[in-house]
């Protein structure tokens, strides 16, 4: 049985944010539906996944796919034999207040959890933005609103520009409404 389990969602795929210039958003959830966390563990056991940090990417379909499955189910992806990249083992422990770099060295040094699941979850949220666009709000707007539930916010290396936008905003929210309503804050672009 996993020792962590989480749920990253990616609204918009990073090849359309890269070929179309969108601006990059993604979350990592307080919890994973049940029915992913189901998938999830029996594709570990089919890939004899066993002490390991590793990460599994589905996608959630968006209309009946035939070969594939219906609506609303998810199909498979990729099996990642390494923790996901970038900041998101971070935000997991935003959204989760733990420490997954704890959680898999005690794995490797105890075979077992040591640090408690904590009951404290949250979404955490990653915007991003890119040069070119004309932004409705100002940082030190986004700053003013957000601020306090800020985690993360910087300047990315020039080579991750072009899908993960050259400033991040990432901040820990209670409510999915939250969620969106931080997004618009962030990307919403002048007319």
């Amino acid at each position: 049985e996993p020792l962590f389990e989480n749920m990253t969602t990616w609204p918009t795929p990073i090849m359309e944010i890269v070929n179309d210039d969108l601006n990059l958003k993604y979350y990592t959830n307080p919890d994973v539906p049940a029915k992913l966390r189901e998938i999830g563990r029996k594709t570990s056991k089919a890939f004899g996944v066993d002490r390991r940090f590793v990460h599994l990417e589905f996608f959630r379909l968006t209309q009946d796919r035939k070969g594939l499955g219906k609506k609303g189910e998810f199909a498979g992806l990729e099996v990642n034999m390494r923790p996901p990249g970038g900041y998101t083992p971070d935000m997991m422990n935003f959204a989760h207040s733990t420490d997954v770099y704890q959680i898999y060295a005690d794995m490797v040094a105890f075979d077992e959890r040591r640090i408690p699941e904590s009951d404290d979850k949250y979404y955490c949220v990653y915007a991003g933005r890119k040069d070119g666009h004309s932004y409705v709000r100002t940082h030190e707007e986004i700053m003013a609103k957000y601020g306090e539930a800020m985690v993360m916010q910087e300047e990315m290396p020039p080579v991750n520009w072009p899908q993960m936008g050259r400033v991040m905003y990432t901040v820990k929210l209670k409510t999915k409404r939250e969620v969106n309503a931080f997004i618009k804050f962030v990307h919403e672009e002048k007319k």
